[in-house]
């Protein structure tokens, strides 16, 4: 009976002794990404149009005639379908209303999963935060996301369920295992309700990095450019199921791009790592394999 149960320690110690060989030599940096500091200007841009509808989904219109992302052909599909949009006169005369006074983006968190911190200011003067009152509002953030960054779609839907937006949309790439190099870039529509007596539009949104391919320098270097930002309205009390859909042009927002440094390996040790994690492997499997053997 103890020859038995010391036997066992001794296989449970060897299993333990190969999973630590295997997990010693696989590990990678751990440091934190380095993020561009806050960007905020302030600034005052102008409302472009508007478009009549009920409900339109930005990212569905354009995927459905393309099958990857550009943004040329992206702001197109915007300009055809929303700056083009003159029907809607007379629904919401106010439209200064929607001026913003500063824009602020950067990264909340660490490591390679983080939060998008947006943050618009309206120019909320007495006269315009009057008119405010007047209305129900959804605003709708639209974020172009690289090939190196990606929105989890399910963890999306997960903060719907729980109120902290009105919708969440991934177009695009939705695949969550694609590395870097296999990855398309993607648009991400976050829908969020506007309070009457808010003065500013707050958008947190969770984002994850994908695995960069090595580089010399041990980085890589993620940009995201400045968000499409529209206002769903109308005025309250009024009949109908018609909205009024405005553009804000982000043009005057020059600095609102927010940089995600990702570590991604030095291209000088990826001989070393795999040589090293092959053999470690290879003398970690065959002392399972012995282990099991001499055990049975």
């Amino acid at each position: 009976m103890d020859i038995r149960y010391h036997n066992r320690n001794r296989f449970q110690g060897l299993m333990v002794l190969s999973i630590w060989c295997i997990s010693a030599f696989s590990n990678t940096d751990g440091s934190a990404p380095q993020v561009s500091p806050t960007n905020k200007e302030i600034s005052n841009p102008s409302v472009m149009g508007c478009l009549l509808s009920l409900h339109y989904d930005h990212g569905d219109s354009y995927f459905y005639n393309h099958s990857g992302l550009s943004d040329p052909k992206f702001n197109d599909v915007l300009n055809v379908d929303i700056l083009s949009g003159d029907s809607c006169d007379g629904i919401i005369y106010d439209i200064e209303m929607f001026g913003l006074s500063s824009l602020t983006r950067y990264l909340i968190g660490e490591g390679s999963h983080r939060q998008l911190f947006t943050s618009m200011l309206f120019d909320n003067q007495p006269e315009i935060a009057s008119k405010f009152h007047e209305h129900s509002c959804v605003g709708i953030l639209i974020e172009r996301l690289p090939a190196g960054v990606f929105a989890d779609h399910f963890q999306l839907q997960h903060l719907v369920n729980h109120n902290v937006f009105l919708g969440a949309y991934v177009h695009g790439d939705r695949n969550l295992e694609l590395p870097s190099a296999l990855s398309n870039g993607s648009i991400v529509e976050v829908h969020t309700n506007i309070r009457s007596d808010a003065d500013k539009l707050v958008v947190r949104l969770p984002l994850h990095a994908r695995y960069p391919p090595v580089d010399s320098s041990g980085y890589a270097n993620i940009t995201i450019g400045r968000p499409d930002v529209f206002m769903r309205c109308r005025q309250k009390g009024s009949k109908g199921g018609y909205f009024s859909w405005f553009f804000i042009d982000m043009g005057s927002f020059s600095k609102s791009i927010v940089t995600w440094r990702i570590p991604s390996g030095y291209e000088a040790h990826a001989w070393v790592v795999t040589t090293v994690t092959f053999l470690s492997a290879l003398v970690c499997s065959v002392l399972i394999i012995l282990s099991s053997l001499y055990f049975m």
